[in-house]
C-alpha cells in the first residue's frame, strides 16, 4: 500500500454519415490513407463500423483535419473502413486520436477509506486473492500507474513512471464517457508543465455522480480511461457536475485525451491494418 494522494476529490468532474457513403472535405490532395479493422469479435460489426465512422469524423474535425475521405469497405458486416487523409505535421499523433478507444470511467475503488492509504496490489494475482481468488461480478482489477517526476524533460521515459501495480474496483462503474458534457485542456497550475483534464457532466451524470459522492465521504475515488487507472482521490464533499481529471499531462497528451472524450468512446477495439502514400 502506498499514500500517493495530494489531495482530495475537487476532484474528478469538471466533468454521425451512413455505410457505404464517403465522407470528402475539398481543398488539396489527400495524400496519404489509413485502413482500420474493428475488432473480428464485436457482436453487430455493422452498427459499430457506423458509429466509428462517426466518431472519427468528429475527432478529425475537432483535430483541424478537414480534407479527408472516409469509406466503410465491402458489404456489411466487413469492419473495415479507409480514411484517406491530407498530408499533416504529426502523422502519429494523428494515427493515436483515430484509435484511441476514448473509455472514461469513474468508479468506486475496494480500499479502507481516507485517511488510510489506498489499498494496491503489487501483482494482479495478489489483487485476485484478496477476493478469494475468483473474481465476482461485481469487482474488477485493473493496473495503475502515473508518473513521479513531471521536472524531467523527457516526460515519456520510463524513469518518469512508477511500476505499474493493481486495484481492485467495483463495477459498474458510477458514471462513464457518455455522461461527459465537456473537456478541456488546464494548466494544473499557473506556469506549470503538468497538466489537467477539466470536465463537466450531462444532468443525469451529475444526479448519479453527486447521489455517490455525498453518501461516500472519504472513499476512494479512481479515474480509468480504457481499462486503465489514471488517477485515484477520495471524496471530501459532494461532487455534481464538474471536477478535473489529474495524472501529469503533457500539454499535448491533455489537448488530445479532451479531444477524444468529447468525441466519444469507439464502440470497438480498432486497429490500423494498412497505412501508406496514395499514389
Amino acid at each position: 500500500m502506498h499514500q500517493r494522494f495530494t489531495s482530495v476529490i475537487t476532484i474528478l468532474l469538471l466533468v454521425s454519415v451512413g455505410l457505404g457513403c464517403s465522407l470528402l472535405r475539398p481543398s488539396g490532395p489527400l495524400t496519404w490513407h489509413l485502413l482500420l479493422e474493428i475488432d473480428p469479435a464485436t457482436p453487430n460489426r455493422e452498427a459499430a463500423t457506423q458509429q466509428t465512422v462517426n466518431i472519427i469524423e468528429s475527432r478529425l474535425n475537432a483535430f483541424g483535419v478537414h480534407n479527408y475521405k472516409i469509406l466503410a469497405q465491402g458489404p456489411p458486416p466487413n469492419g473495415r473502413i479507409l480514411v484517406s487523409l491530407s498530408d499533416v505535421p504529426d502523422r502519429e499523433r494523428l494515427k493515436k486520436l483515430i484509435t484511441a478507444g476514448g473509455l472514461l470511467e469513474f468508479t468506486a475503488v475496494v480500499s479502507p477509506p481516507n485517511p488510510s492509504p489506498v489499498q494496491t496490489y503489487s501483482t494482479k494475482q495478489d489483487a485476485l486473492a484478496s477476493l478469494g481468488g475468483t473474481l465476482p461480478a461485481n469487482r474488477r482489477v485493473l493496473p495503475y500507474s502515473e508518473r513521479i517526476d513531471a521536472s524531467k524533460s523527457d516526460q515519456g521515459s520510463e524513469a518518469n513512471r512508477r511500476s505499474t501495480e493493481w486495484i481492485v474496483v467495483e463495477a459498474p462503474a458510477i458514471v462513464d464517457g457518455s455522461d461527459l458534457r465537456n473537456a478541456a485542456a488546464i494548466e494544473a497550475s499557473p506556469g506549470a508543465e503538468d497538466y489537467s483534464i477539466s470536465f463537466s457532466l450531462r444532468s443525469s451524470g451529475a444526479e448519479k455522480f453527486g447521489a455517490w459522492t455525498a453518501s461516500h465521504i472519504n472513499d476512494y475515488l479512481g479515474v480509468v480511461l480504457n481499462g486503465e487507472v489514471k488517477s485515484i482521490a477520495y471524496s471530501k464533499s459532494q461532487i455534481l457536475d464538474q471536477g478535473a481529471i489529474s495524472g501529469r499531462f503533457t500539454k499535448q497528451s491533455a489537448e488530445d485525451l479532451a479531444l477524444v472524450l468529447k468525441s466519444g468512446a469507439l464502440p470497438a477495439p480498432v486497429k490500423i491494418v494498412e497505412e501508406g502514400d496514395n499514389k
